[in-house]
């Protein structure tokens, strides 16, 4: 069982930090147990997707679930690049460095994901519905942004939540945090 590692809570600056690639000098042993250390840690959130800012690291490493396909093994996603399709739609989503906290969010419907393993293996993978959605949260995490920003990068799929609505979500974070002492 791999250690696990320590979570970040909004507003750490992990957390509004664009991530640094992983060169390729980078892989290794070191690199598998952190892609395991993040692996365990999703496990016991418990949680779909985390990112390594997450845990103050600001590379462009994420773990992630396929809730879709619940026969698919979670994964370590680095260097990764996503291109979107299909229509936008509104579903609920947490996120663990803003624990107790919820919203809707407008994601892609469909994504294209190409990655690096931790083999430092090229691959691609199709994902949609809820397999898009985390994979579209965990890379966002890589490039600074949080589920409750209300500007949007891909202009094409229009803001994730009004500003009023992120607003409200940032006030109920505080709520929590002073509910739970951190």
């Amino acid at each position: 069982m791999a250690d696990l590692l320590k979570l970040v809570y909004w507003d750490d600056p992990a957390l509004s930090t664009v991530c640094e690639t992983v060169m390729d000098n980078e892989f290794g042993p070191k690199m598998e147990e952190f892609g395991q250390q993040l692996l365990a840690t999703m496990d016991a959130a418990p949680g779909v997707g985390l990112a390594a800012p997450q845990v103050g690291i600001t590379k462009r490493i994420f773990a992630m679930r396929f809730p879709d396909h619940e026969g698919l093994k979670p994964m370590v996603i680095v260097n990764p690049t996503l291109e979107l399709s299909g229509s936008t739609r509104y579903e609920r989503e947490g996120c663990l460095s803003v624990p107790g906290v919820f919203e809707q969010v407008a994601r892609a419907e469909k994504a294209d994901l190409r990655f690096k393993t931790l083999d430092n293996i090229e691959a691609v993978m199709e994902l949609t519905n809820i397999d898009a959605r985390v994979a579209q949260h965990e890379f966002d995490h890589l490039n600074g942004i949080m589920f409750f920003n209300y500007l949007d990068v891909r202009p094409t799929y229009g803001r994730r939540m009004s500003k009023q609505v992120s607003k409200q979500v940032l006030r109920e974070w505080e709520r929590e945090k002073a509910k739970r002492g951190l």
